[in-house]
């Protein structure tokens, strides 16, 4: 017999991580193949055929749970049993005389007859025959290759799934490991983090994938460290898991790409430099084992005081070991203590979340969408001229009940794309890390309203946007700490993010305490670039708006960073794309804010249906001041400039929606009409119509290729009685105002 201890020291590890194993948990399972994998490398001296045949017949029922062709891991716990009976009577030189065959049987292993009677036994990984005695040839072994062209499509499916969940995975450590910079003792961020990097490590182990296997174990061991106060949170430690999050999207891009053009899934990346660093740090840590444990053993008075101390002594010699471990080793407590101790540390440390299923996207707008017919045709159904003259009052019930069954199904299925802009908000953290780290300025960033949710498509397209206004902030806002100590501030600038809602619209301000805009300068560069004039008829907001124009930079040189004059333009696009608005307020010396307004949602628009002639349009609601009946003397004719109406104290262009569009008749005369006063980047209109029809909550249909490029129009709404409603886009309309 050969390699008892470690074979004893195999099973035993097996055996903790099957007793925890909880169902559909991969990286469990990967790790609990990974010690398969080592007793069976450590067995290959034992001579003894069920020991031997049942190693390979639980590695392929692992792979089975992993598939999830069972979900029944009763086998997998009766197996680890068999093999702890099988081992001591090799340890005791007994006799093992049970027959397993059912066992194997179970596990899913196949017998065959082989040509001379011999009982032979098969799996996906080796043939082996027995030959009724103590002995066991094998016969064949195979061992698979990482080359995405040699993959079957199970295998394929999984590595693809594994490369899909270990991005989403890594971006949430990203996310809240900058977090946790703002907070080093919340326990709670570092267990999010250490999550991903456990899942990212069982299962690459489980497919073979040993450099990201390697990498994701060393950041594992690190934030364990962390998280059992063994390592205090700090900028080298963040710096090293930030890397190695780096890395291993190299590597797992690399592995997709592989699979994609079928060949090798390891792109050459060299973790040894990363991974000696961050073995130095853990080396380096004072070891002070996993205390919870510990302390529960003697809580339930399976070891004593002194049997913890002496254990954490020898744990500062042996520091790969975990205190259980070195407690079954020195046969202080029995496996099922530890195990029963692992369970309480699990109970203790679980927290409730809520079952989540993953929607294809598509099948999610395809819900919303459907939804939204619904809701039209509720209305209709509701408007329908007979039905509407009709007195069956349990029709009229029947559909009271439709309406709000409707109403709440259309409410679920647009909360189903609603999520919070935590995510987005929390990735600006690491973006002012580096960019304050490369510029040599300090600053920080302040986070409210984290909570508020918003459209999934409108928090995707959100992004460039934040991420530019957050880079001018620092490069163009915040001075550098010399600059801002003369000038009687911190030394480090305060960037502040924050989200709402206001008036069924989502606002997200970023403000900064930097120099602020300078008026003078974007006057001087925009009369050098001929986009102005005359200054002294525009206002401040309209002045501050001009950085908005493609190619308009105030920087005196190029950084890394900004100055060339792309960004400001992108910015104003996105928002527009999304149906938003950019207002920007300044104050000279004390810092600037940039306010975002949003719809919640791209596929409803809030607005004011109002009626020309017999035409009908909906004005957005996040464009409206104010709507009103002009009397005669508010109405003013002004040589070159037109029609005016005063609105608000201020005299404001008054544009005819009937002339826009071509619609016969409507009011002549204004104070015969209404006026709804509409706003877009600081400059107002008054918009000219023949009835207000109320506020409507409308799905937004496109026109189609032909008639996407009309201005003045975003779209088309169906309403209740089956007709078309005009959606006004006020870029357009406001272009058609000034005679572009």
């Amino acid at each position: 017999m050969s390699n008892l201890a470690e074979i004893n020291k195999n099973i035993e590890a097996i055996a903790l991580e099957v007793v925890t194993l909880e169902a559909d948990d991969i990286s469990a399972l990967g790790n609990i193949l990974k010690l398969v994998e080592e007793l069976e490398e450590n067995s290959r001296g034992i001579n003894h055929s069920s020991f031997l045949t049942l190693i390979p017949a639980l590695k392929g029922y692992i792979e089975k749970l992993a598939l999830r062709e069972t979900d029944d891991a009763g086998p997998l716990d009766e197996g680890v049993r068999c093999l702890q009976s099988i081992y001591r009577c090799l340890s005791n030189q007994a006799v093992f005389g049970e027959d397993i065959s059912h066992l194997l049987e179970r596990l899913g292993f196949r017998c065959l007859e082989a040509e001379d009677g011999e009982r032979a036994t098969a799996t996906p990984e080796q043939v082996v025959v027995e030959d009724g005695g103590e002995g066991i040839e094998v016969v064949a072994e195979t061992e698979t290759s990482p080359m995405g062209e040699e993959l079957g499509e199970d295998d394929r499916e999984i590595i693809s799934d594994f490369v899909m969940e270990s991005l989403e995975g890594l971006g949430t450590i990203e996310v809240s490991l900058v977090d946790l910079e703002q907070d080093p003792g919340n326990l709670e961020t570092i267990n999010a983090i250490f999550r991903p990097f456990h899942t990212i490590k069982g299962v690459s182990a489980f497919i073979e994938l040993k450099k990201i296997n390697q990498l994701a174990h060393s950041a594992e061991n690190l934030l364990d460290k962390a998280r059992n106060g063994e390592i205090r949170i700090e900028g080298t430690v963040i710096d090293l898991i930030l890397e190695s999050v780096d890395m291993l999207k190299k590597m797992i891009q690399g592995v997709r790409s592989g699979l994609e053009k079928g060949i090798s899934l390891d792109n050459g990346v060299d973790i040894t430099p990363l991974k000696e660093r961050i073995d130095e740090v853990n080396s380096l840590a004072d070891q002070m084992g996993e205390k919870r444990v510990g302390e529960i053993l003697v809580q339930k008075g399976a070891i004593t005081t002194d049997d913890l101390e002496e254990g954490l002594e020898k744990q500062k010699e042996e520091t790969d070991k975990k205190i259980g471990e070195i407690l079954l080793e020195e046969k202080r407590v029995d496996s099922k203590e530890v195990i029963s101790a692992l369970r309480d540390q699990k109970r203790f440390g679980a927290r409730q979340i809520d079952l989540q299923v993953k929607v294809d996207t598509k099948k999610l707008d395809n819900l919303v969408d459907l939804t939204g017919e619904l809701v039209i045709a509720q209305s209709m159904l509701r408007q329908n001229q007979w039905i509407r003259a009709g007195n069956d009052q349990k029709l009229l019930q029947n559909l009271g009940q439709l309406t709000q069954i409707t109403s709440s199904l259309q409410t679920t299925a647009m909360s189903m794309r609603m999520v919070p802009i935590r995510n987005t908000f929390q990735k600006m953290l690491r973006v002012v890390r580096d960019l304050t780290k490369n510029s040599g300025k300090e600053a920080w960033l302040e986070m409210s309203g984290e909570e508020t949710e918003i459209d999934r498509n409108v928090v995707e397209e959100l992004y460039d946007p934040m991420v530019h206004m957050i880079r001018n902030a620092v490069d163009h806002g915040i001075e550098p700490p010399d600059e801002r100590e003369k000038a009687g501030k911190r030394r480090r600038g305060h960037i502040h993010l924050k989200a709402y809602h206001r008036g069924g619209n989502i606002i997200v301000e970023i403000e900064d305490d930097g120099r602020g805009l300078d008026r003078e300068r974007i006057v001087e560069r925009a009369k050098s670039g001929n986009l102005i004039t005359d200054e002294a008829k525009l206002t401040d907001s309209e002045i501050y708006n001009l950085i908005f124009h493609a190619g308009f930079s105030t920087a005196k040189r190029v950084t890394d960073i900004s100055g060339r004059g792309v960004g400001m333009d992108v910015v104003k696009k996105a928002i527009e794309r999304l149906r938003g608005r950019v207002e920007i307020n300044s104050r000279p010396g004390e810092g600037s804010t940039f306010v975002i307004s949003l719809p919640l949602t791209l596929a409803i628009i809030e607005g004011m249906l109002v009626r020309v002639e017999r035409e009908r349009y909906i004005i957005p609601a996040l464009a409206i001041l104010e709507s009103f009946r002009p009397d005669k003397s508010q109405c003013f004719t002004v040589e070159g400039k037109g029609e005016m109406i005063m609105s608000r104290g201020n005299l404001i262009p008054l544009i005819r929606l009937h002339g826009i569009f071509g619609v016969n008749g409507g009011y002549i005369n204004p104070w015969e009409g209404l006026v709804v006063a509409v706003e877009h980047e600081g400059g107002q209109i008054g918009l000219l119509l023949d009835e207000l029809l109320g506020k409507e909550e409308v799905v937004i249909k496109s026109l189609g290729e032909g008639l996407k490029d009309i201005k003045g129009v975003a779209g088309g709404a169906i309403l209740g009685d089956g007709r078309v409603g005009l959606i006004l886009d006020m870029a357009g309309i406001f272009d058609i105002a000034k005679g572009n």
